[in-house]
């Protein structure tokens, strides 16, 4: 059921995103919603005892998989959901709003478990034999909760949230005669129409690929950021479908059952919201690179018509009380710069701690207690920081490749209109690829051949690729095109300063108007200096006397 949903949503997400940004995210969030009730709705008909469903309940543990893969599933839901937060914040780092988001995600994670075994020994809606099938309680009444808090959030979706692309509306009428041509939606769908199914697949990751930016020189490079990135998130996605095998290995060395893992898996979840939704945004307000402010001064001109002297100032500056300058900075080239590398500092930090906790599973010794393993596993909690801190990098590298389209040198940074539905779509397809589909793919292949010999190859082949998700990582250079910019724009100042030391004036003039007949002081100058050569330059070129 897991790999239907999954390869169906990777098929599904990136049409999703694009849809999204043409019609709305609401809309996308309703539909990926609908898809998680219509699933909790047929495990409920499927789960309730002598019920005229529950005699055909395989078939439809198939059809529901397929439906909520069909609309987008919760990789689309995630996708949209980041997009939508996108929308509704400021530009620039927004690492710490998408860690609370996370943290909340993994919050729920954690009460889940806890909160359906205490449903199923004490059910909310207890129907004349429902409660117990087999002499075993039924799982009944947790769906119907479920399905209960996936109605509640589609009519949230529906009638309560704010479509967030409506604010965008206004500037992005600005800007479109700034935007080259592009095909009308009918062209566009029946061009998608002739696509294959392989091209659909591949096509949200045409966002990965390397783009060719202007340099500052007036050269063309690469833009590998983006490319580099990717590849390293798959890397850390894939190493994430251990966790599925990670409970069989508990259940094979320590003799862990259901109840042992539940608590487990409790305390992971919890874990990891205590680190996204206190620690990380903790360490991103307190470290955060901030801009300096900048005070500002009112301005009072002498009038036009007052009689000017040496003692008259024209131009009285004194500053403005910090209650008028409350108005919040726009994001400028230097500070997006020192914002993309405190984010791919959290990037490092966060590879490195899910590397170290696959590591020291791998060189416990193999008659180590279960303490331990938990310690040790739950530093992998810590490590949940990479999504939102890749998220918020994402943004301002599209951000930053903006800017080099339109050559801002260190200015102000113009806001990003459209693609962020695109680019959580292509990072929605990657989750489900790698953490859904491959991932559990391949570690369930290594464990069943390994776990006879040496069950710990699986956190040894998870080191390994989490190792390698960090040397990709290290090659991502932010401030590369920065730096060349302030290059260029320190030789342009060298070269001014240099040109004005000669006495060379950068002003062009041309002599030639002072002789033409159009000129106004063309009578003047040829009537006084046509005796001589000598009069004409002394008259012409000479002072005024005081």
């Amino acid at each position: 059921m897991t790999t239907t949903m999954g390869a169906l949503s990777a098929l599904t997400t990136g049409w999703w995103g694009h849809f999204g940004e043409r019609h709305g995210r609401t809309r996308v969030l309703a539909a990926s919603t609908l898809g998680l009730f219509l699933t909790d709705l047929t495990f409920i008909l499927v789960s309730t005892p002598h019920s005229i469903f529950a005699a055909h309940g395989h078939k439809l543990l198939i059809i529901s998989p397929f439906i909520e893969g069909l609309l987008g599933g919760w990789s689309t839901l995630q996708g949209a959901t980041s997009a939508y937060v996108s929308d509704c914040t400021s530009d620039g780092s927004r690492a710490h709003i998408f860690s609370r988001f996370t943290g909340v995600f993994y919050l729920g994670f954690s009460l889940g478990p806890a909160l359906g075994a205490f449903l199923i020994r004490h059910p909310l809606f207890p129907v004349a034999g429902s409660s117990f099938h087999n002499g075993a309680p039924t799982v009944t009444s947790v769906f119907y909760v479920a399905a209960v808090c996936s109605f509640v959030n589609l009519l949230l979706v529906v009638f309560v949230f704010p479509e967030s692309l409506d604010k965008k509306k206004a500037l992005q009428l600005q800007r479109q005669s700034q935007l080259p041509d592009v095909m009308d939606d009918e062209q566009g769908t029946a061009h998608e129409k002739k696509q294959g199914i392989i091209h659909r697949f591949f096509s949200p990751f045409t966002i990965f690929l390397p783009k060719k930016i202007q340099t500052p020189e007036g050269n063309y490079r690469y833009d590998w950021s983006l490319t580099l990135l990717g590849l390293a998130l798959f890397g850390y996605l894939l190493s994430t479908g251990i966790f599925q095998i990670k409970y069989l290995y508990a259940e094979h060395v320590y003799g862990w059952g259901a109840e042992q893992l539940s608590y487990y898996i409790s305390f992971m979840g919890g874990a990891r919201a205590l680190h996204l939704l206190l620690i990380m945004p903790w360490v991103i307000l307190t470290f955060k690179p901030k801009p300096k402010p900048k005070a500002k001064f009112a301005q009072s001109v002498t009038p036009a018509n007052s009689v000017v002297t040496r003692s008259t100032p024209l131009i009285i500056t004194s500053p403005v009380s910090p209650a008028t300058t409350a108005k919040k900075s726009k994001p400028t080239l230097a500070l997006l710069v020192k914002e993309m590398s405190f984010d791919l500092m959290l990037i490092r930090i966060s590879l490195f701690l899910d590397f170290l906790s696959h590591a020291l599973v791998s060189i416990a010794p193999p008659d180590v207690s279960e303490g331990p393993f938990v310690g040790f596993t739950v530093l992998s909690s810590f490590g949940a920081g990479l999504i939102p801190a890749t998220n918020s990098f994402a943004l301002c590298v599209m951000q930053m490749q903006a800017a080099a389209d339109v050559g801002v040198g260190n200015g102000v940074i113009p806001p990003v209109d459209g693609g962020a539905g695109r680019l959580f779509g292509a990072l929605a397809v990657l989750q489900a690829v790698g953490q859904m589909i491959l991932g559990p793919m391949l570690f369930g292949l290594i464990y069943s051949t390994t776990v006879a010999k040496f069950p710990k190859t699986i956190f040894m082949t998870a080191a390994g690729i989490v190792l390698f998700s960090m040397a990709l990582i290290s090659m991502i250079r932010p401030d590369v095109a920065f730096k060349s910019r302030q290059q260029q724009r320190k030789a342009n100042r060298i070269r001014d300063d240099f040109e004005i030391e000669r006495g060379r004036s950068r002003i062009s003039k041309n002599l030639s108007n002072l002789a033409s007949p159009s000129s106004p002081l063309s009578g003047t100058f040829f009537q006084e200096g046509s005796s001589s050569s000598g009069s004409l330059g002394s008259v012409g070129f000479s002072a005024p006397r005081s």
